[in-house]
Parts: C-alpha cells; structure tokens; sequence
C-alpha cells in the first residue's frame, strides 16, 4: 500500500501573498509521483497560506479524473495556513497519467489555481509493444511476431499455458528471465489460405488477478492480386443530413486500392449490382496499383441497407475477377 506519502514526500507551499493587481500565487502547483504500480493510491498534500487580512475561501476543488478525492477546510482565517489534500486511486488505469485539480478560490484575479498530478503507472504485467502482433503476407508468405510479457509484481510469475483460439498461426513462450520476462513468439505458416483473420492467443499464468492474458493476432493473407481494403463500407448515411448539406455528399466517397503484388496489369472493366454507385478509376491503362473512388449519386439513394458489390475484370490470367463487397444504410 502506498500509505507512506505524507512522510515521504514534502508539502508544496503555494504562497498567497498581495500584489497591487490582488492575489499572487506561485511555486509549486505540480508534483510527479514518479512510478507505481497500478491500484495504488497516490496521496499529497499541497499547503495554502493565506497572508492577506480577509479570510480565503475555497469554493470548490473540481477533479479531471475518475478516481480523484480532494479534501480541505473551505476557510482560510487571515496569516492562517490550510492543506488540500488530492488522493488519486490509479485503479484500471497505466502509463504516463496527467490529472488535475482546480482549485475555485474567491479572490479575483486569480480564483482558479491549477495544481497537478503527474507521472507513470506500471500494471501488474506488461505486454511490450502491445497486447497484439499484426501481420500482411503474401499467399506462401511466412512471417513471425513476437511480444514481451513483462512481470511487474514482486512475486515470480509463471506461465502455465499457451492456448491459441485460431488456425492462422503457431504460438509459443520462452523464458528471457525465469518469474520476471518471458518473450511470446507467433508465426504464420507459409500454407495459410488468402484472408483476414481476427484471432488471439491467451496465455494463462499464475498470477492472482491477471490468470487470463489475451494478445490479438491480426493476420492479412493476399493473393498476388489483392483489394486494399477488402470491402466498401459506407457506414449509416442520414438522408436528412444530406438534405440540408449536400456537399457531405462528397466527403461519403471511399476510396481502395487494387494492386499486384509485382508486375503491372490492367483492370477492364468495374461493374455494380446496385445502381446508387459512382465508381472510377486511375490511372488509365496499365499499372501496378489502381486507386478507385466509390461514391453514392443522390438522386439514387433511398431509404433502406446497401448490400452488394463490385466485380473487377482484369487482364490478369490468375486473378481475371475480384469481388470486392459493399455495404452500408440509409436512413
């Protein structure tokens, strides 16, 4: 428990003294708790002297974060001294942190007086870079990921399982450092079939509250001819939006890209089955990489799903078609 702070760490002073223009406040309005560990409260005390002959009112400490407390006495009698104490529950919360607390005082000029809490916490485990591994191959493409699994906690941790809910990929754990580092390592075998698959690896470990650990694993399987991205999604269109600013019109149009792997090709015609479809191309002739353009003719557009797709023929002997789907609403 982080209990100790009020001996550990110092008051700030922010000194109230008179100044021609009213109230001057100064030093101290910041304190960096350095690092702890998630679920520990962080406890500091600022101190407030009134140096003025009237007494100082605190009418309100406003805090920008869940979890905040402030307590403090809202009377500062004059040449009298008072504290704020803020208390910060770092629960569900990591990394580098920023909070406020305003202090609404009653003397103008300066009626607001800012005091800030800073600094880092660290979760009982960490999962470097992410608690994901994302990977884009080629059909008979391997390729390999890995994440570092990092104990933060006094006790030794343990890993006592990998289990892989998905078939795109092999997992596996090495110890870097027996009950404080392991390193987990994923690959995509090379007979994969072209897909996107949305995947995770869990590992299960031994520590009290994190037992469970899930690392994504997003895997983009291409054939040497691909669309990028794979699918035309308008969203939920507002007709009524439309109605009165029709130049949204044109922020609605999406834009994919069809490409090849290596080589140029050329792309002979694009066809729709739903007919509220602008669609063009560029550049003309052959190319390695086509940009097309995906927009709704208003006259068109009626109330309802949009379910369809676009057929791509090309002069590709491998790939002569791609489908590419659309989707959306109209409301």
């Amino acid at each position: 428990m982080f209990l100790g702070v009020f001996a550990i760490f110092p008051a700030v002073v922010l000194d109230i003294s008179r100044a021609e223009s009213g109230l001057s406040l100064f030093s101290g309005r910041s304190y960096d708790f350095g690092v702890v560990k998630e679920g520990e409260k962080i406890v500091h005390v600022f101190t407030v002297r009134n140096e003025t002959e009237a007494p100082l009112r605190i009418r309100a400490v406003d805090l920008s974060e869940p979890g905040m407390k402030a307590k403090f006495n809202p009377v500062i009698p004059p040449g009298s001294e008072a504290i704020i104490t803020v208390e910060w529950d770092t629960a569900h919360r990591k990394g580098h942190l920023e909070a406020e607390a305003i202090v609404r005082l009653n003397q103008p000029p300066q009626s607001d007086v800012t005091l800030t809490l800073k600094g880092i916490v660290k979760p009982p485990i960490d999962i470097i870079p992410y608690a994901a591994v994302f990977f884009s191959v080629f059909k008979g493409e391997s390729s390999e990921r890995s994440v570092s699994i990092v104990n933060n906690d006094d006790r030794p941790l343990s890993i006592t399982r990998v289990e892989a809910d998905g078939a795109s990929f092999v997992a596996s754990v090495e110890t870097i450092d027996a009950g404080k580092i392991y390193q987990l390592r994923v690959k995509v075998p090379s007979d994969i079939p072209p897909g996107r698959y949305m995947e995770a690896v869990y590992l299960h470990t031994d520590h009290p509250t994190r037992s469970r650990l899930r690392i994504g694993v997003n895997v983009l399987v291409k054939n040497d001819l691909y669309a990028n991205p794979e699918v035309v999604d308008f969203g939920t269109v507002s007709l009524d939006q439309l109605a009165k600013a029709p130049s949204l019109l044109e922020l609605l149009t999406q834009t994919f890209l069809v490409k090849a792997r290596s080589g140029e090709f050329e792309i002979k015609s694009i066809v729709s089955d739903l007919p509220l479809l602008h669609i063009s191309k560029e550049p003309s002739g052959s190319s390695q990489t086509f940009q097309i353009r995906v927009g709704l003719v208003e006259e068109r557009m009626q109330p309802g799903m949009i379910t369809g797709a676009l057929r791509i023929t090309t002069d590709d002997e491998a790939f002569p078609e791609l489908v590419v789907p659309v989707r959306g609403e109209l409301r």
